[in-house]
């Protein structure tokens, strides 16, 4: 008994002074832990994408469906970003390089697809509009309507995809 009074006498007066910070720091650590791999997901996708639409060497179809490798039941293509339209947002240049969404969005040359089920949005994807020129995409389009030609207008311009009608 006395070996537990000393043990417990021992311990600061005041736990929380200790504990608080512990607790403060763990919850950051699983939130941007999560806000990372999120991040990092993103990016991933835009550069397997523009690889994918590379390779693809400016002729044939495009399947959106084929690509997006998770659940969704519509897209929205926005072909104009705005600078004050809400995205999934990345810290630390996790998403894009320091200062690139910035600048692409001052110039104007950022296109998102907005891939939605069920009223919520599922993913978030951004894109350089002078690497990849979406046309015709007005409204939502289904995973089977959302079926694109694949083009080049020259040899150094971007990749362009026409919905198919």
């Amino acid at each position: 008994m006395a070996a537990i009074k000393d043990a417990l006498s021992a311990l600061p007066a005041r736990p929380a002074l200790y504990i608080a910070p512990l607790l403060v720091v763990l919850v950051l650590t699983l939130y941007y832990r999560d806000l990372y791999h999120k991040c990092d997901s993103i990016r991933q996708h835009r550069l397997s994408l523009n690889e994918l639409l590379q390779q693809a060497q400016g002729s044939g179809q495009f399947r959106l469906v084929d690509f997006a490798n998770f659940t969704w039941n519509k897209v929205r293509i926005v072909a104009s970003v705005d600078s004050g339209t809400i995205s999934d947002e990345c810290p630390f240049g996790w998403n894009w390089r320091s200062g690139e969404r910035e600048s692409l969005l001052a110039a104007g040359l950022l296109t998102a697809l907005i891939f939605g089920r069920e009223g919520k949005v599922v993913r978030y994807l951004e894109l350089r509009r002078d690497e990849v020129e979406f046309r015709a995409t007005e409204g939502n389009l289904t995973p089977e309507s959302a079926v694109f030609t694949i083009g080049r207008a020259s040899h150094d311009g971007p990749v362009t995809l026409t919905l198919d009608r």
